[in-house]
């Protein structure tokens, strides 16, 4: 008959670490898309082919740590989260206004 939640759900744990578990990949093209720069406006600024940026938003390659310092200067990102997806305490702060898409989850 009826199975409990326990059974049936995720734990709200595992749904948040499932909402929040991004890859550098990932955060790069949320940075891209939140900022509103293009492949070919990012490659620009880094002075590199679009072509090595469509091979780190799509997980073929990684950035170098300078690339990532770079790619967070031009999308208003912090480095911190780019590089392990974690925010810097400040940002954590209530009151901190955040570019649109790396709000606090409301869970």
């Amino acid at each position: 008959m009826g199975r409990s939640c326990n059974a049936m759900c995720m734990s709200m744990n595992t749904l948040e670490r499932l909402a929040l578990d991004f890859d550098e990949a990932d955060r790069i093209r949320k940075a891209m898309r939140a900022s509103g720069v293009g492949v070919q406006d990012l490659a620009r600024h880094l002075d590199v082919n679009r072509n090595t940026v469509g091979n780190w938003i799509n997980g073929h390659i990684q950035p170098s740590v300078q690339s990532l310092y770079a790619i967070a200067a031009v999308t208003g990102v912090p480095f911190q989260w780019l590089k392990t997806g974690t925010l810097p305490l400040e940002w954590l702060a209530e009151g901190v206004v955040r570019p649109e898409g790396f709000e606090p989850p409301t869970f």
